[in-house]
This record gives structure tokens, sequence and C-alpha cells, in this order.
């Protein structure tokens, strides 16, 4: 993954969008990593992920007794 600062990221943020379609690119801020930027196609992947996860543990709570499927349900519709 590419590191650049904000200052980087702002005076060449068309190069920095092409190059997330390649791989995420880091950015920082006085040493620190305050962002990073991914391609819309991998948040997509990572947001159907989380979905995933989310049902996951959904279905461990209602199997666990932990909650019921209405509580999971009006959970994850809240989401």
């Amino acid at each position: 993954m590419k590191t650049i600062t904000s200052t980087e990221a702002r005076q060449n943020f068309s190069a920095v969008i092409s190059t997330v379609e390649e791989s995420p690119v880091t950015i920082s801020k006085q040493d620190k990593e305050v962002a990073v930027i991914i391609s819309s196609t991998r948040y997509k992947e990572l947001k159907k992920l989380e979905d995933i996860l989310y049902g996951k543990a959904a279905e461990l709570a209602i199997k666990e007794g932990f909650a019921s499927d209405k509580e999971v349900s009006e959970i994850l519709d809240s989401i």
C-alpha cells in the first residue's frame, strides 16, 4: 500500500484517484495515518463482507439464545 502526505494527496488528487484502482492509498498527516482511499469496487466488496459478518453474528446470537429472531431483525434493519 502506498503512503502519501495529505499535501501530496491534495496536490496530485487526480493521480491518487488513478492509483486507488490498483491498490489502496494511505494518507498521512504529521506522520500519522489519517485516512485510506480505496476504489469503489473494493469498498463494495468490504461492505458485502461486513453484511455477511453481521448476518453470521445474528445467526449465532439467535442460536445461543442471546436474541430472538424479531430482535435480530430489528437490529439489522436499523443498520
